[in-house]
């Protein structure tokens, strides 16, 4: 048994997405068998304290965290979340100098932010520093950044151009040299590690689901018929790509071909989506869904025959796995995580290289006819979706990648 330190800035049961991916390190690990403490955000205590695994896990610790008030004051949501973030790292870190004085950590672990260029100072314990897994190096492809508008496209660049600095930041190379294992989600991240530490990084999604939920989850419920029932559920930005399938479902109905499209979310570009709807004159066959809580995104889950998830640089995919373990087949692109997760098997993989945006609209639209005019295809994909999700079964995530055989070889 381990004693691990984990720094979780967004960690809670039920929400999905990175504050899911916090929760699963802590409670995964500390189903493993080691001792877990988890230094979390102040904002996340209640949602921790009230869920029953968090009761059931005599071994899990969390300790909470936050900025003085003046300071949340200011952050403004999402405009001041980085340099918020930044300053909540290093109270975190003398945070956790403290515990040292009372626990003994065998290691420590960053596990979010996921964001590579996110600062992270926990090397400086003195302990072995696991970093990641972190991602942030995927981009829109030059050729698709086309269809965007003028602020996303400029934001793409704003993006490019941080990547680029990611080498020389001393603060990050700071974390880099201090780190014993570089955890990259993609390729695409690891390439923006300085070459100097590359040999310390291993290539490995950091998204999965647990025991628990592939447990419970299992094939959908029977087509009602209808048409093909696609889902999409995530925020509504440009580079998610949702444009390209309201596109897709044009073309399915230029072929007479029926489908019913759920977009369950909200997001900055939710405005433009909705008028590109109507001007494709496909209103009827979109249903618009603010956020819902995880328990209902289930029940969504349950009501449709696959997931349409044409994202151009997700790194994880966390939405993705939840699909497949309730038997939903994928179509989503070969970028960032979606394009690891989902293979042929259990669902269809659209290649980007070098194709313009209306060839992936074409492409999309292909492996959408092919599953609404096979149903047998469909059910054989839905099988094979939960297998599929199992692999991704987050005990194995913590157990492969965590050095603990280097940590207890040591005492």
């Amino acid at each position: 048994m381990s004693r691990i330190l984990l720094s979780a800035y967004a960690c809670e049961p039920g929400k999905g997405s990175e504050a899911e991916v916090g929760w699963l390190w802590g409670t995964e690990l500390e189903a493993a068998g080691h001792e877990v403490w988890v230094i979390t955000r102040e904002a996340n205590r209640r949602a921790i304290e009230d869920a029953p695994t968090t009761r059931s896990k005599p071994g899990l610790h969390f300790v909470y965290y936050d900025l003085p008030q003046w300071i949340l004051n200011s952050k403004h949501g999402g405009r001041g979340v980085h340099w918020y973030y930044a300053l909540w790292q290093w109270g975190a870190y003398r945070l956790a100098r403290r515990l040292m004085k009372t626990a003994r950590f065998d290691c420590v672990q960053h596990v979010t932010f996921v964001g590579l260029r996110a600062p992270s100072f926990m090397g400086r314990l003195g302990l072995p520093f696991v970093l990641g897994p972190v991602s942030g190096g995927e981009c829109v492809p030059p050729l698709l950044r086309k269809g965007l508008s003028n602020g996303a496209r400029l934001r793409e660049l704003a993006r490019d151009a941080a990547n680029r600095l990611v080498k020389a930041d001393p603060t990050l190379r700071h974390g880099f040299r201090n780190a014993e294992t570089i955890l990259v989600a993609t390729a695409e991240s690891q390439a923006l590690i300085p070459r100097a530490f590359r040999d310390k990084c291993q290539v490995q999604l950091g998204v999965g689901l647990s025991r628990e939920y592939l447990g419970w989850t299992g094939l959908r419920k029977k087509s009602v018929g209808g048409g093909l029932r696609l889902l999409y559920a995530g925020r509504l930005l440009e580079w998610k790509g949702v444009d390209l399938a309201l596109r897709a479902l044009r073309q399915m109905k230029d072929r007479d071909v029926a489908a019913i499209f759920t977009v369950v979310g909200a997001g900055a570009a939710e405005r433009s989506l909705k008028t590109l709807a109507a001007e494709l004159d496909i209103s009827d066959a979109v249903r618009w869904v603010p956020w819902v809580s995880h328990a209902e995104l289930d029940e969504h889950y349950y009501q449709h025959d696959a997931l349409l998830f044409p994202s151009l640089r997700d790194s994880g995919g966390m939405v993705v796995l939840e699909a497949l373990a309730h038997g939903l087949p994928v179509v989503c692109t070969d970028l960032g995580g979606p394009g690891v997760i989902v293979n042929e098997r259990c669902g269809r993989v659209v290649a980007t290289g070098g194709r313009v945006r209306a060839e992936i609209v074409s492409e999309l639209t292909g492996a959408l006819l092919e599953l609404s005019c096979d149903r047998v295809l469909l059910h054989k994909l839905s099988r094979a979706a939960r297998t599929r999700a199992w692999q991704f079964d987050f005990q194995k995530v913590v157990t492969q990648l965590h050095p603990v055989a280097t940590v207890e070889a040591r005492l």
